[in-house]
């Protein structure tokens, strides 16, 4: 898909038609974990595939806050840049992207005709976050919260972010180059945020409950190997449908291209 930028995001797009199908990231990645294999959705509708505000090729060193309605809000003037703002929206959004695609919902209500998250970080609230992070070991007790310790990281990341980016990308050999190596576009506030506020606080019982409400049909999908978020708290969710991938990990967008093309699909065709 040809690049541009929209607004305050830069944005991978293609295709056309009466709908839009918007791809949403995870944290400290990019819009390219949605690769090649994504260009087929703009065989009938218009694919806008953003950097998240903050991240990748959208990288904001200026801001030092980065709320959903900041993303909601760049997300909205990019579609309005596009010329795509009134189009009904079918939503595909990897890990913490899932929390955004459920607030822009709550924002533009039935506009939103389906969301499909893949990996998404569903837990009841903070503490079962903080209890699974925990459970990864002291490093990622450090490093992945809000703690001194990853603030520092990660500024010693954003003051070498080549060698930092190289680094990731040799310590995650499975993943695709370009992928690994963006983990470094990124800063502190876009990331404590997202964290803070697209992780740890998202009240998904009430989002998932909109959706129901408005008909809007809403797919979880998790790898059998992925460690992230509650399939437990998920199952008890009114209306999501709950699809787990075996033998699959985390990055399903990568390693299963065509069966999450095909769960969007379903869901835009889903009356």
């Amino acid at each position: 898909m040809p690049r541009t930028t929209a607004g305050q995001l830069h944005v991978r797009t293609a295709g056309s038609g009466d709908h839009t199908t918007v791809l949403l990231h995870g944290l400290v990645a990019t819009g390219d974990i949605f690769g090649l294999h994504f260009d087929a959705l703009a065989d009938d509708s218009t694919v806008v595939v953003p950097d998240l505000l903050g991240f990748g090729r959208s990288l904001d060193e200026r801001r030092d806050r980065f709320t959903p309605a900041d993303h909601l809000d760049a997300l909205d003037l990019a579609l309005d840049e596009l010329g795509l703002a009134d189009q009904p929206i079918a939503v595909g959004a990897h890990s913490m992207g899932s929390g955004l695609a459920f607030r822009w919902l709550e924002r533009r209500g039935q506009q939103i005709t389906s969301i499909a998250c893949f990996g998404p970080p569903i837990y009841p609230d903070a503490g079962a976050v903080a209890d699974t992070i925990a459970s990864a070991g002291p490093m990622a007790r450090a490093f992945v919260a809000n703690t001194r310790w990853a603030r520092r990281a990660c500024h010693i990341n954003c003051a070498h972010r080549r060698p930092a980016g190289i680094t990731a990308g040799l310590l995650t050999p499975s993943l695709p180059w370009p992928v690994s190596t963006s983990a470094s576009l990124h800063t502190w506030p876009a990331y404590r945020d997202a964290m803070d506020l697209l992780i740890e606080d998202t009240d998904w019982r009430h989002l998932a409950r909109l959706a129901t409400e408005q008909a809007i049909p809403v797919s979880a999908v998790w790898g059998s190997r992925d460690r992230i978020g509650s399939r437990t708290y998920a199952a008890t969710l009114p209306g999501m449908a709950l699809v787990e991938v075996e033998d699959a990990d985390h990055h399903l967008p990568l390693t299963h291209p065509e069966l999450c093309i095909e769960i969007l699909q379903c869901g835009q065709h889903t009356p």
